[in-house]
């Protein structure tokens, strides 16, 4: 049975579940790949994990994980941090016309649009396979506010803009520089706003993200670390939204460098905590 919130909206939890998407509790109930299709997925994995990947590696990859065995499996095991990145958007998710940047499946963008039915979503990826099993499950689950497309991000030109757009590890990573971040940021309207979860880990790293951002007429008006339980271990994201100049008040470079230390401190802390507790 599907729960529902109080305002009709379906949970997270049973929207992944429709994707065959589980926590840990239930994953006895999701089958696993093959033993060859974990190890090609592992192969084809490293170019991602060495940063600066060509095109054909990521297309490689995702087409891969959106083979209906492969994709149930590899995010289930990912479902806490799928929860806290879609918990988090939401919260700060609002206009009319919505963009999702490097989409998958489609599982968080169907879900935004579900619990925003008066604005229009738009999910891109560059996998033909993610979005045509994206595009199948919208229609299947009756979701008529969300459209999906195969789209290259450096070639994208939206026409209309739009009021506000999520990258949740699409095209913003440690190592994006100031172009990328200006491209996107070019797809708003005055005023939109840009909502980030990117797997940023390190102060270094961090830095590095927000030198990038300084020349751009933007400011971070959110901070948050998203925890979640990841491989056995914890571990978190930085979630982030950012403005255009003048639409909200921006935290300071000082303010966002100590909100990162302390994030970073209380992730050891915890990582501490969670090994001791299994130490008989």
């Amino acid at each position: 049975m599907t729960r529902c919130n109080s305002d009709g909206a379906v949970s997270l939890l049973d929207h992944l579940l429709q994707y065959g998407i589980r926590d840990q509790a239930n994953m006895s109930d999701c089958p696993s790949p093959e033993p060859r299709q974990i190890k090609r997925l592992e192969l084809l994995s490293r170019p991602l994990n060495k940063g600066r990947p060509k095109k054909a590696d990521i297309v490689a990859f995702y087409e891969l994980l959106a083979t209906p065995g492969v994709s149930t499996w590899a995010h289930s095991n990912k479902f806490d941090a799928i929860r806290v990145t879609g918990e988090f958007v939401m919260q700060e998710l609002d206009g009319a016309s919505i963009l999702d940047i490097g989409c998958n499946i489609g599982y968080l963008t169907s879900w935004y649009a579900r619990q925003m039915p008066s604005s229009e979503l738009m999910g891109i990826d560059l996998s033909p396979s993610s979005i045509d099993s994206a595009k199948r499950q919208a229609q299947k689950l009756g979701i008529g506010n969300v459209r999906y497309a195969v789209v290259d991000g450096g070639r994208f030109t939206p026409d209309p803009l739009f009021d506000c757009i999520v990258d949740t590890q699409g095209m913003i990573d440690a190592q994006s520089g100031t172009a990328t971040l200006a491209r996107i940021l070019s797809w708003l309207k005055p005023g939109g706003k840009l909502i980030c979860v990117p797997a940023i880990g390190t102060l270094t790293q961090w830095s590095t993200f927000l030198d990038a951002l300084t020349p751009l007429s933007c400011q971070i008006t959110t901070f948050n670390w998203l925890s979640f339980l990841g491989r056995g271990e914890r571990d978190a994201y930085p979630g982030i939204v950012i403005r255009q100049d003048g639409a909200e008040p921006g935290l300071s470079h000082e303010a966002l460098i100590a909100e990162f230390q302390l994030g970073l401190l209380g992730l050891r802390q915890q990582r501490q905590h969670q090994r001791s507790d299994l130490v008989p």
